[in-house]
């Protein structure tokens, strides 16, 4: 059973700069384990 899906996510924080997420999709089961690794500024807190 899903318990975070997410489909086809865009993010960007202003229309002038790069997105941060482009198309992104994912779904997590309930009993899986998820890292985030990345450099500083890449959004892994604003997926959160």
């Amino acid at each position: 059973m899903s318990v975070i899906k997410i489909i086809n996510l865009t993010f960007g924080y202003d229309a002038s700069a790069v997105n941060v997420f482009e198309n992104l999709s994912l779904e997590l089961d309930s009993d899986w384990r998820l890292g985030l690794v990345g450099r500083n500024g890449r959004g892994k807190t604003t997926l959160m």
